[in-house]
């Protein structure tokens, strides 16, 4: 059993500096850009940190001012940054172009030798890590960086599944990180150490090679998800999204959570988007609020899902709602002016 003091949510990955030309513009018009800071786990324990949740947040920086930058920007979220790592090695950087009506947002990444690619997994004392963590969150990104990170990230599952913490895991698929077969055969060494699994239609299909007969989308996820848990007991929860893109400024969205038994569905939202980077980070933030405070599986569907749709308002990777604008949209709907 976990003692009383172990209330933490832990995020371990990767955070990069995010560099945007403004108003849409394509990066061959610009010579300065908007810089910001994000990365997948970090971007989920920021996300509760607003919702009220104690967190914290390992990685390694290099020792320098943007590493103090990360750090500084962390803390003001309220996230304990007190097992940080500094050293050898940059920050690695990804430049985003974001889209317009019919073209395309891009992305270019700039992370080889980075402070957290380049590090070896003995500099992390997984024990002291999880000291004080009730769910410890990873992701998919992580371990295509390096071996040793890879080794390191399945270490960090095994130690919470022996020690009773909750294990969540986004599988986070990039293609431009590492192949199909690499990710088939890490989800395969990890996913019986999860509890609570982010994996969509297009993971458990593309990469775990799964397969439905169903027609319909909402029963071939359903059949797909009975076909995960039957060779996975251990998991408790399994979530996704699917996203209509009507225009890359307007998409629909809804949510999907499945808890052993049923498929549970949240309703259908339309929405403009002024920043679609870290929407998918919200929604795991949320359904993980919802698990954790025991909400019922249609109120955690519903909660992250929102919680998806209000980030899509944001600049930045990082979700900046608090609990009770969630709440709100899901009770009332759009308000033209809170007053």
């Amino acid at each position: 059993m976990l003692e009383a003091k172990n209330n933490k949510i832990l995020g371990f990955g990767e955070i990069m500096l995010r560099l945007t030309p403004s108003n849409n513009q394509r990066i061959m018009q610009v010579n300065s850009f908007d810089a910001t800071y994000g990365g997948g786990e970090a971007n989920v324990v920021c996300s509760l940190a607003n919702f009220g949740h104690k967190t914290k947040y390992i990685t390694k920086l290099p020792n320098n001012s943007l590493g103090d930058k990360v750090i500084r920007d962390l803390k003001s979220y309220n996230v304990d940054t007190s097992n940080i790592l500094q050293g050898d090695g940059r920050l690695g950087i990804y430049f985003l172009e974001i889209g317009h009506g019919l073209r395309s947002t891009e992305v270019i990444y700039d992370r080889k030798y980075s402070a957290i690619s380049m590090a070896n997994k003995n500099e992390f004392n997984i024990e002291k890590m999880l000291e004080d963590v009730r769910l410890v969150h990873l992701s998919g990104i992580t371990p295509a960086l390096s071996k040793e990170l890879y080794d390191l990230t399945i270490e960090i599952a095994k130690f919470a599944k022996n020690t009773g913490i909750l294990v969540s895991l986004d599988s986070n698929y990039r293609a431009k990180l590492w192949s199909l077969e690499s990710a088939k055969e890490f989800l395969e060494e990890i996913l019986p150490y999860v509890d609570i699994a982010f994996l969509g239609n297009l993971d458990m299909v593309n990469i775990l090679k799964y397969e439905s007969k169903k027609i319909e989308y909402e029963e071939s996820l359903k059949d797909l998800y009975e076909k995960l848990f039957k060779k996975y007991p251990n998991l408790k929860y399994a979530a996704c999204t699917k996203r209509s893109v009507h225009s890359i400024n307007n998409n629909s969205l809804k949510g999907y959570l499945f808890d052993k038994e049923s498929l549970h569905v949240s309703n259908e939202y339309n929405f403009d988007i002024l920043d679609r980077v870290g929407g998918g980070d919200a929604y795991t933030a949320g359904i993980l609020h919802g698990i954790l405070e025991n909400l019922s599986s249609k109120e955690t569907v519903e909660f992250g899902t929102c919680a998806s749709v209000l980030k899509h308002s944001i600049k930045g990777d990082i979700n900046l709602v608090d609990m009770g604008s969630v709440s709100s949209l899901i009770e009332e709907g759009l308000q033209n002016i809170k007053r």
